[in-house]
């Protein structure tokens, strides 16, 4: 390896420490580093994605970048001590040259393959002009994945740049260096491929994917406990985030301490009953089984044979509306208790608003790791034969909240509508649990082929994302007016 200047050192020496002290990367993969000069292809997500990789090789690193950064002037000092090889369309062939030379010399080189960063988190399409580099230097490609760099004040995360508070401190980075391609094994296809593998080991390590659902939501609840968490739909009414923690907690106790079963059914639609029944089964340390109502007699009496049900949660003026519903031996009203719990439940809002969502998971007795073990019990709709359950797990749910998150880079005035049933996988991960934790406002209606009234409630609250399956989406089409969906921004 080519020794580096005095210069180059003292910037290390000195600059090093500092990027740690900001940045706690940990690093995964350097053993497979090849000895002498390679290609290193980066995902880009940030504007301090550099210093990630510096942080993380244990190599000097010679970054290309784009002439108008390099030329700089505050930045121009720097990136030129530390070796980056500027790059423009016009000189490209240069840069590249430069570059190839670089790598024969036994240097690392790093170019974005993407081009450009990332403004919504995931991977753009990759771009021809390493495969040159590669050619010229007749050296290896190495993908590296960065991870957990979203969300950073350096990242596009909710549609800006900067002005936004840093989430932790130091910040959490992951990196993992994969195996080495040799140029010509290292087309578009193959390195982005690498790359995707790699992300997934890199999220699938990811600490709080080891955490318990409820306690996920406790503290997205607990964090601003005086916004609107859910509209009814159906009565308009709202309920804080306060207090439907307050509420969930009250109930949570009522059925640890009366019903010893593990699984508890769940038979109510897209509304403010849905959430606190869901989760206050999850925070009494239980598993919530969707019950689909709208299934055959039959169907519903297999998949409550199957999970064992002895339990489950309604309310009475949904119950008359199901005439043949195979109801277990227990049935909670929601309706019929909660007035009798108000007590409890105002201690709980108030707790919720004054004591540290630490305190509150202790005082719920939540265990801080769900990881694997089973947080929620879906069937499939039996058309095909008997129901088939489907388990979901912590590592499931918190996970798919966590991809969810930066797919749709939600903001606090966002609004969702919830009319989705929780008794489906798409409806129980996005429009249940992903607005508890992440503190999107949710509008419920228990129909969403009433495309007519979901409209009309869109309308009147400005909702700005609309989840829906195709087959929904055609209602709004044939029903909704274009000035009803104006606010839409997502759907």
């Amino acid at each position: 390896m080519p020794p580096i200047s005095a210069a180059e050192r003292a910037l290390r020496f000195f600059g090093m420490p500092l990027a740690r002290m900001i940045y706690r990367v940990s690093a995964v993969g350097t053993e497979r580093l090849p000895c002498g000069g390679f290609l290193l292809l980066p995902n880009h997500i940030t504007f301090i994605d550099a210093i990630i990789l510096l942080l993380a090789c244990p190599r000097p690193i010679r970054f290309i970048i784009d002439q108008e950064y390099y030329e700089n002037r505050f930045l121009h000092l720097v990136l030129s001590t530390v070796g980056c090889i500027p790059i423009t369309a016009r000189r490209a062939k240069d840069a590249m040259r430069l570059a190839a030379e670089k790598i024969r010399e036994g240097e690392i080189v790093c170019l974005f393959p993407e081009g450009q960063l990332s403004r919504s988190g995931t991977l753009l399409r990759l771009r021809r002009g390493y495969e040159i580099i590669a050619r010229q230097a007749e050296a290896p490609v190495v993908p590296v994945w960065l991870d957990q760099l979203w969300g950073s004040i350096f990242s596009f995360q909710g549609r800006r740049f900067f002005s936004k508070w840093p989430k932790h401190f130091p910040y959490p980075a992951s990196v993992e260096f994969g195996s080495p391609l040799s140029p010509n094994e290292a087309d578009i296809a193959t390195v982005r491929e690498e790359l995707l593998k790699l992300g997934e080991r890199c999220f699938s390590r990811r600490p709080a994917l080891r955490g318990h659902l409820g306690v996920a939501a406790v503290r997205g609840l607990a964090r601003h406990p005086f916004r609107t968490a859910v509209i009814d739909g159906m009565d308009h009414s709202m309920l804080a985030r306060g207090k439907l923690l307050g509420a969930a907690a009250a109930l949570s106790r009522h059925l640890r301490q009366n019903f010893p079963e593990q699984r508890i059914g769940i038979v109510l639609p897209a509304s403010k009953g849905g959430v606190v029944a869901n989760l206050a089964v999850v925070l009494a340390g239980k598993v919530p089984v969707g019950l689909n109502f709208t299934s055959g007699r039959n169907a519903l009496l297999r998949a409550q044979e199957i999970a064992g049900l002895e339990t489950a949660i309604s309310a009475a003026a949904f119950t008359k509306r199901l005439t043949d519903f195979p109801w277990p031996k227990n049935t909670v009203l929601l309706d019929e208790l909660l007035p009798g719990l108000k007590a409890k439940i105002f201690l709980w809002w108030m707790a919720a608003i004054f004591l540290p969502a630490g305190w509150l998971i202790r005082l719920l007795n939540l265990p801080e790791e769900g990881n694997h073990t089973e947080a929620v019990l879906l069937f499939t709709s039996g058309s095909s034969g008997d129901p088939k359950g489907v388990v979901l797990s912590h590592h499931n749910l918190v996970g798919n909240v966590s991809q969810f998150r930066v797919l749709i880079d939600a903001n606090p005035d966002d609004l969702m509508l919830a009319s989705l049933p929780f008794f489906h996988s798409f409806g129980c991960t996005v429009t249940l649990w992903f607005p508890l934790i992440d503190g999107v406002r949710i509008v419920t209606y228990p129909n969403p082929l009433d495309t007519a009234k979901c409209a009309e409630l869109i309308e009147r609250y400005r909702v700005s994302i609309m989840l829906a399956a195709p087959t929904f989406l055609r209602g709004y089409l044939r029903k909704a007016e274009r000035p009803q969906m104006a606010s839409v921004r997502l759907a």
